[in-house]
């Protein structure tokens, strides 16, 4: 629980009479008296305002004309870990000039709030990456209370932060719900780390209709756009965003390509006799896995099953090759011929089930190879989405898309 203590050096006496007040670090007030209410644990400070004036809004001229005032309680952060509540009278004045009468706004109080400001961004600063529920049951607030502040200040901070400029942007779906085939779209600034805008689907016309609401400028600033190799996102890319060079990105490439190692593998084990199946019983994970990252007892288990099917060493062999065509730094130009050498051993090995691969490299053979201009992968992006799952699971899911999405924005901004 953080403290109401001004930051920084702060040294008072102890017959001070104005040693609360200081270490209250509201200047606008004056502490006059403290009660503490031992069967709720509540401490109350009893404050006047330091000035017997007021600014008017609308002449911007001092007024000390009080017009009516009212007893106000609100809450402000605890002290010694005690529940801690500030009374005070707030008025209203008369406008001598105006002739009309108006509220006193405080800076540290927001209008119609029953919680000091810094108080509403301690409780806002707690619920990150925990649920509303358990802050409001910890604060002794109630859920609606709660849900209100976080989503408001969510607002604010998301209007405050969207960047102007996106000069590499992200694009990748992520599940809402696992398991019913429900997706929706994050964009990401690649550069900044943060996700900066989510979508809830991933059609096409939901992209391109996002994209359509930036300024001519900022469409024009985007240089190279990472994404998966779904089509619709290169189509909505290519029609709103004509200064972007479209990236596949290098994670779904691998992934794309493990699959189908995955599929072959299945292929070959299905046609060995069953007591060479035990042999390659969990294999999977050791054919997939980067070579590098293979323990000695892994990389024992691995030459066994070569041992029993030469056509697995080759399937492995293959793998390895592509993955090592994108660990190389390698120009545009340079991979070309590499991964054309790759198509062909491919069709050389009789590996059937890479075909599909082969045939997906072949469509999307542009923005593969764009990927050597500058090697910009959504590394970040599939970072992100990590992230965008210990939300839904600390929160136990969301009904309301918006409040979802005021989550991630918050929560997903690349600082943590």
């Amino acid at each position: 629980m953080l403290p109401s203590i001004p930051q920084g050096l702060l040294h008072v006496q102890a017959d001070d009479p104005l040693a609360l007040t200081r270490i209250l670090d509201l200047p606008e007030m004056v502490v006059t008296g403290l009660e503490y209410d031992s069967d709720q644990e509540r401490l109350f400070l009893f404050c006047e305002h330091a000035w017997q004036v007021a600014v008017c809004p609308t002449c911007q001229q001092l007024s000390s004309q009080i017009h009516a005032y009212h007893t106000r309680t609100v809450r402000d952060l605890a002290w010694a870990g005690k529940v801690c509540y500030l009374q005070f009278a707030a008025r209203r004045f008369s406008c001598l000039t105006c002739r009309a009468p108006f509220r006193e706004e405080l800076e540290w109080l927001p209008r119609c709030s029953r919680l000091t400001a810094r108080y509403r961004r301690f409780v806002f600063a707690a619920c990150q990456h925990t649920t509303l529920q358990a802050i409001g049951q910890h604060e002794r607030l109630g859920y609606k209370t709660v849900e209100r502040l976080y989503y408001a200040l969510a607002q604010e901070q998301v209007d405050a932060t969207q960047p102007r400029w996106v000069s590499k942007l992200g694009i990748d779906e992520f599940a809402v719900k696992k398991g019913h085939d429900q997706f929706a779209l994050a964009l990401s600034d690649l550069e900044a780390g943060r996700i900066i805008a989510v979508l809830p689907d991933r059609k096409k016309e939901t992209l391109q209709a996002y994209l359509s609401t930036w300024t001519k400028a900022q469409r024009e600033a985007v240089s190279e756009a990472a994404m998966d190799l779904w089509e619709p996102y290169a189509q909505a890319v290519a029609a709103c965003l004509p200064n972007a060079r479209i990236v596949a990105d290098r994670f779904h490439v691998m992934k794309n390509l493990n699959d189908q190692v995955t599929a072959a593998r299945r292929e070959i084990q299905r046609g060995l006799p069953e007591e060479t199946k035990q042999t390659l019983k969990g294999c999977r994970w050791l054919l997939v896995r980067n070579q590098e990252d293979l323990s000695a007892s892994d990389k024992d288990k691995l030459e066994a099953m070569f041992a029993v099917s030469p056509l697995l060493q080759q399937l492995h062999g293959l793998k390895e090759d592509f993955r090592t065509i994108f660990e190389t730094d390698l120009t545009k130009k340079e991979a070309e011929p590499k991964l054309q050498a790759w198509i062909a051993a491919v069709t050389a090995s009789g590996l059937t089930k890479l075909s599909k691969f082969v045939a997906t490299l072949k469509n999307r053979w542009e923005p593969i190879l764009n990927y050597f201009h500058h090697r910009l992968t959504s590394g970040k992006v599939e970072g992100l989405n990590n992230k965008v799952k210990v939300i839904k699971r600390c929160a136990y899911g969301f009904r309301n898309f918006e409040h979802f999405t005021l989550r991630i924005l918050v929560e997903g901004d690349g600082t943590d």
